[in-house]
């Protein structure tokens, strides 16, 4: 350092008597002293949850003597950038008179000796944090002191009822007063600290700037109104403030874009998913906290590692001589940047006799934390391990942060005060170019070049000299028995449950809580449109209701901080504690699947990929020609029709080989279906896949499926390989294929290979990256024969489309782009990390080729694969919080945290059901519980299998990031498993609607049971296909995604379970109504034997001009024709009448009744004489009222290429009324009202008429009558179905 080594805990920054007050600023100059000693740690002017409870020593930070009341009285308070209020504890709090911790030391205040003390707000004043800790009582004017300078109004509150032991005086925005949030008004802020010296005339503008000088210094400087040229070397810049989404500041966030690590050996350029990265500026936090993939990065670089016995990231504290540093950049690419020195960020752990290692390979040296650590959600903070090192000006009038670096230990001063309110800072110039602070750059692994450097000069064991960059992670020690472990306090973030500022504005404030720590929260990281309501910044909140919201949010934040501590990991350590072994075979772990267009080859390249890898003996074709067929294809049918129907899951170990070294990579494998019809399939292996292979044809290119496959690979975000397959066949075109990958599909596409030959000449590829020619030799192509000669022939074709890809990553990739402008050639290396970054990252697609029926070209796809495609850490994969209203948190492959995990499909087996799951998170054992988070039930897991296609693999356990099945799990697909300490679900895969219905029976009675049972099972199985009953045709329908789809479950009822079943189109559900109105004049009137039937009603029929789908009844009746007792008789007859109509026995809808007269018998009248006459007078005015038959009327969406309009146009002219067209670019969508009628079958026409590239959706828009000749056919082929019932 420079000085003399300071203990970071026991000491703080404390104001004296004399400040500069005039010309428009004031200044407290503010000294170290040493406070009372805590030897717990660091302090971020809080600790957790636990610490609180156990202990009550006073916090650390930066502190400030002032003086408040008439007489004055002395106080010293902490200096706080990112709170609002000024409060201090009252003298008669419990706090303060208690002895066991030392009472209010740093001061209190009594309100009873001061003559100027005035309550204005009687027990408004209510502060509590996030663990638990509070402040409550009154909020009151009085004088407040600032050395020589003096407000005489200044609103503050005072802590009645307190277990903090010290006040604060908080100096940020006035939007972050506890009482604003009290009283969920922004017009509750009052004026606070800075706001009340520029309305006293102290200083011009609401502005201030920080100097802290070295962590060693005896001296600092907050200075109000101005700023200090001689403090700070360099150039002020000014970057912004970022506000909420609606328009108001509360925090000084600010856009973190950029970090190096610099030595004498090298520089590094780190960078983290998250950037460009919201950051606090807050000048209370000890340690300074960022992404834990970015600080993971800065471990490697010093060595330093992760240490659950202290909670930190420790190092050896003789890194403090490192000549190394970090560069922060800000604003953009074009702004301010900061350097750190080591001397900065290495911090002893206690005032006392520093901790030990004492194992490990920092064995006998000095333990001290390092000045970054890493947490898992925002907001991040920049604490004062950055700030020491910055000279800071804070602009809340023009919401901008002046920032340079710091001039440490200057003794100069040159004062330049705001020359008035809303001036900007001056001696500043604004950041070039900030609207790129928001760019989301490409996260790369560094390669450590300035690791070494950082060590150099510092005394470091030989282990450390020799430890490979990028194992931080794995570092092993652990510090000597008398070290006591310290509190850690990091800033929580209540995300999704903070509190309201004003209920009006929908302002969220997730607490930046300063008094809590709790490291098991994990949140997504917020996209590169950010803004201060995405993060929050409320350090403290009151106990209003939306403050409970908070604190509970809290409590349940701790309560899984306490699940997560008892499976002896939190997410937030995971990475820092993954062993060597584990990152490993995290990295060699790729779960992809087969995808493409019917009969592009999926199941062949997956036969061979099988082959080669050693997981089959023999090469099997579809269709099964030699009476064996495809392993992948298992089910009998799939046989027969050379189509895959079900998508079949494997795994296999490919061993690759590069510059002689070989690595062995596990590949889960799903072979997905290619016939839209099974497009469930392809989406539930899409929902769990990390990557995937899509097979195209290198005659047909881009097909109809191909662009389903692309826009389900995008649903998902999978990334992919394209393999162009069939090279061998006449007319093979690769490069008129990668052309329709980037102009159909719209994704970034190159040829990585090119291919020897053409057609029946097809004899291999030639690799772009590394320049050589591939070859297979020998039988089935098993062997390679790669050489360095490109024939001569295409030479200058590979050179050609070399540079292409060259130019086509520039383009998605900013590491070749600086290349391609510096007109430098990229080696090998880096074209390969490129196509790997911008594929992962969804902005590409590397394109291979080979013929796999011809045995060609496979082997290196599967390289590729192995090169480009994910592994499980590489992909982003979320949870819904279930306790937190779904607020989406990360889950981590990795196998000591809870599980999480997916049942994707579900397939009976003469074992019982099977279910396939992917483990996202945490492992699983046979024998274990595991709970339905839909359900909530328990569940033993009693058998665990790997699958082979229709054969199983017994295993014990199953780690993180694989895909396995379970046997005995009752479940739903689409169901989240947890281990019961997580109250996580997992979004489930999109499901398609059914297009197409059959009605359907079994032919024999006797198999009833049968296909009840085989029904169920389908309906489990796949999700897209339904069955229910139809009420009024009593038909039994299934529906599914089209008529292939549908025939091949009715075979498979034939072949699995012998019913034959007798199937049919489904009776439409009509209605019936009356066009106009009909008089009656009915007379029941029969005898029987004994007491007879006698009914007279007199009436109308109508049209219910109120609700054309309802039916309605009315009497008129006066002079007490018919009694009352029977008009309700004779509105329950017309109900039952409407229920089946005279023309079709359809319901009837739009009609009403009116009954005005009627007689009755003495002895023959009765409810159900009068019930009956109303039906069948109804009846019989129901055709004189112009009876007509309703049919049902379709909103049907249609959307196409573009070069189908005409052909669409003719159909639908044949089956309805076309609402709207709307053409784009490249498709129209069509919408029309279509008959149901005539869309049965619809399909299939659609298909024809547009190659398979058209797609429709129909929904249930109204009722209108039907054409005559159809009502005349329905009604008479009605009238001849009740003749045959009579004759029967």
């Amino acid at each position: 350092m420079k000085g003399t080594t300071a203990a970071v805990v026991g000491s703080a920054l404390v104001g004296v008597v004399s400040a500069q007050v005039g010309n428009g600023v004031v200044q407290w100059n503010i000294q170290k002293k040493h406070k009372p000693a805590d030897p717990l740690g660091l302090r971020k002017r809080a600790s957790t949850y636990e610490e609180v409870i156990q202990n009550e020593q006073i916090r650390g930070g930066y502190f400030t003597t002032c003086k408040m009341g008439t007489p004055a009285q002395d106080l010293t308070l902490q200096l706080d950038t990112g709170s609002s209020d000024i409060w201090v504890p009252d003298s008669d709090a419990s706090v303060c008179t208690s002895t066991k911790n030392g009472g209010c030391s740093f001061g209190s205040f009594d309100p009873s000796n001061s003559a100027t003390f005035n309550i204005v707000g009687k027990n408004k004043f209510d502060i509590s944090y996030v663990d638990g800790s509070f402040a409550k009582g009154d909020y009151f004017t009085d004088v407040f002191e600032i050395g020589g300078a003096s407000l005489t109004n200044m609103t503050m509150g005072l802590g009645n009822k307190t277990d903090i032991a010290y006040g604060l005086v908080g100096v940020g925005y006035a939007l972050n007063e506890a009482i604003v949030a009290d009283e969920q008004s922004t017009s509750a802020a009052y004026p606070n600290l800075p706001v009340n010296m520029v309305d006293e005339g102290l200083i011009n503008t609401v502005a201030y700037s920080l100097w802290l000088n070295d962590l060693d210094a005896s001296d600092g400087s907050i200075l109000f109104g101005g700023i200090d040229t001689k403090k700070y070397v360099g150039d002020l810049t000014r970057i912004a403030i970022y506000p909420t989404q609606q328009g108001l500041y509360t925090s000084f966030l600010v856009a973190f874009t950029s970090l190096q690590a610099v030595s004498p050996s090298g520089t590094d350029t780190l960078t983290s998913r998250s950037f460009p990265i919201p950051v606090v500026l807050d000048s209370g936090t000890t340690l300074s906290y960022l992404p834990t993939d970015l600080a993971k990065q800065l471990w490697t670089e010093v060595g330093a590692a992760y240490s659950l016995e202290a909670g930190l990231a420790l190092l050896p504290c003789s890194m403090q001589n490192s000549k190394g540093y970090f560069s922060f950049g800000f604003a953009g690419p074009d702004g301010p940047k900061i350097n750190v020195t080591m001397d900065e960020l290495v911090l002893d752990l206690t005032d006392g006799k520093a901790p030990v290692f004492s194992a490990g390979e920092y064995r006998g040296q000095d333990a001290c934390a390092f000045g970054i650590q890493n947490f898992t959600s925002a907001p991040y903070l920049l604490g004062d391990t950055f700030l020491r090192s910055a000279y800071v000006v804070y602009d809340l009038v023009n919401n901008q942060v002046g920032i340079a670096a710091t001039d440490f230990n200057s003794t100069e001063s040159n004062i330049v005060p705001f020359p008035s309110m809303s001036a900007e800072i001056p001696s500043a110039t604004v950041a070039p170019n900030q609207q790129q602070a928001t760019a989301k750059p490409s996260a790369t692994q560094p390669g450590y070049a300035a690791s070494s450097g950082f060590t150099d000069g510092a005394a470091t064991s030989s282990n450390q000299k020799n430890a490979a960059p990028g194992m931080t992670a794995a570092r092993s020690f652990s510090l000597s028995s008398s070290f006591v472990k310290m509190r850690v306090i990091r800033a929580v973030a209540t995300l999704h449950s903070g509190r309201a500022v004003a209920a009006r504005h929908g302002v969220r404030h997730f607490g930046l809580a300063s008094r809590v720590a709790v490291a098991a929260l994990t949140v997504d990281t917020p996209s590169p449109r950010w803004t201060a309501s995405q993060l929050g910044s409320r350090r403290h909140f009151s106990e209003t209701p939306f403050a409970r919201a908070a604190v509970s949010a809290a409590d349940a934040a701790l309560k899984q901080a306490k699940e997560l501590a008892a499976a002896n990991m939190t997410p937030e350590a995971a990475a820092a504690r993954m062993t060597p072994a584990e990152l490993k075979r995290l990295s060699q772990v790729r779960n992809i699947g087969i995808a493409a267009h019917i009969d592009s080859g999926k199941t062949t390249v997956t036969e061979r990929i099988l082959f080669y890898t050693g997981r089959v003996k023999a090469i099997h074709e579809v269709r099964g020609r030699d009476g064996v067929g495809a392993k992948m294809d298992s089910m009998e049918l799939e046989r027969e029709r050379g189509i895959t129907i079900q998508s079949a899951a494997t795994f296999t170990d490919w061993a690759k080989k590069e510059n002689g070294v070989e690595e062995t990579y596990h590949i889960n494998l799903i072979d997905t279906p290619g016939h839209i019809d099974f497009t469930i399939e392809v989406e539930r292996a899409m929902r769990v896949l990390d990557g995937a292979v899509m097979v195209l044809c290198a005659v047909s290119g881009v097909q109809s499926q191909t662009i389903t496959v692309d826009r389900q690979m995008k649903r998902y975000s999978v990334p992919r390989v394209s393999f162009i397959n069939k090279m061998d066949r006449m007319g093979a075109n690769p490069f008129k294929v990668v052309e329709q990958i980037n102009k159909k599909l719209k994704i970034a596409a190159a040829a990585i290979q090119i291919p020897i030959g053409s057609e029946k000449e097809f004899e291999g590829v030639v690799d772009l990256v590394e320049m050589r020619a591939i070859r297979n030799d020998g039988a089935r192509g098993i062997n390679l024969k790669i050489s360095k000669e490109i024939p001569a022939e295409i030479k200058e074709l590979a050179e050609q489309k070399r540079n292409e890809l060259i130019e086509k990553l520039a383009d998605v990739d900013d590491e070749i782009a600086e290349l391609f402008l510096d007109e430098k050639t990229p080696t090998p290396l880096q074209i390969k990390a490129a196509i790997r970054r911008a594929t992962i990252a969804l902005k590409f697609t590397p394109v291979v080729m080979g013929s796999a029926i011809a045995d060609k070209s496979i082997q290196p796809m599967l390289d590729a694969v192995c090169d480009y495609l994910p592994n499980p850490s590489d992909v982003p994969n979320m949870a819904l919080d279930l306790s937190k209203g779904e607020a989406p948190v990360a889950l981590i492959p990795y196998n000591s945290l809870p599980f999480v995990g997916l049942a994707f499909k579900l397939e009976e087996n003469p074992y019982g059901q099977l279910t396939y799951m992917r483990v996202y998170q945490g492992s699983i054992k046979k024998g274990q519980y595991l709970f339905n988070s839909r359900s909530n039930k328990k569940i033993r897991i009693p058998r665990i299998v790997r699958m082979h296609s229709n054969e199983m693999e017994d295993v014990a356990e199953i780690g993180a990031g694989e895909i396995c099945a379970v046997f005995g799990v009752d479940c739903a697909s689409g169901d989240t498993f947890t281990d019961g300490h997580l109250p996580y679900g997992l979004s489930s895969m999109y499901v398609p609607d059914a297009v197409m219905s059959l009605s359907i029976k079994p032919k024999r009675s006797s198999d009833a049971d049968a296909f009840s049972k085989a029904m169920n099972r389908f309906m489990r199985e796949d999700p897209t296909f339904r069955l229910h009953v139809d009420e009024e045709s009593e038909e039994t329908i299934i529906s599914g995604m089209g008529e292939l789809h549908l025939e091949i479950y009715i075979e498979r009822l034939r072949r699995e379970y012998k019913v034959d079943c007798e199937t049919g189109q489904p009776r439409v559900a009509y209605r019936e109504t009356v066009t106009t109105r009909a008089d009656f004049d009915f007379l029941l009137k029969r005898q029987s034997g004994g007491p007879g039937d006698y009914a007279r009603v007199c009436g109308w029929v109508a049209p219910n001009e109120r609700n054309a789908e309802e039916n309605h009844f009315e009497t008129q009746v006066v002079g007490g024709t018919i009694p009352d007792k029977y008009l309700a008789s004779c509105g329950k007859g017309f109900h039952e009448a409407c229920v089946k109509g005279p023309l079709l026995g359809h319901k009837v809808i739009g009609t009403e009744l009116i009954v005005n007269d009627g007689a009755t018998h003495v002895t023959d009248s009765s409810d159900h004489a009068f019930s009956l006459a109303t039906q069948m007078a109804f009846r019989k005015a129901f055709e004189s009222a112009g009876g007509v038959v309703l049919e049902p009327l379709m909103k049907t969406t249609i959307t196409a290429p573009a070069e189908f309009q005409g052909n669409i146009l003719m159909l639908m002219n044949k089956r309805g009324t076309i609402v709207d067209t709307e053409v784009g670019a490249d498709d129209f969508t069509m919408v029309a009202d279509c008959s149901l009628n005539a869309m049965f079958g619809f399909s299939t026409h659609l298909r024809a008429a547009t190659q398979g590239k058209g797609e429709f959706s129909m929904e249930f828009s109204h009722y209108a009558a039907a054409p005559p000749h159809l009502q005349k056919e329905l009604v008479a082929k009605y009238a001849k179905e009740l003749e045959d019932k009579r004759t029967k």
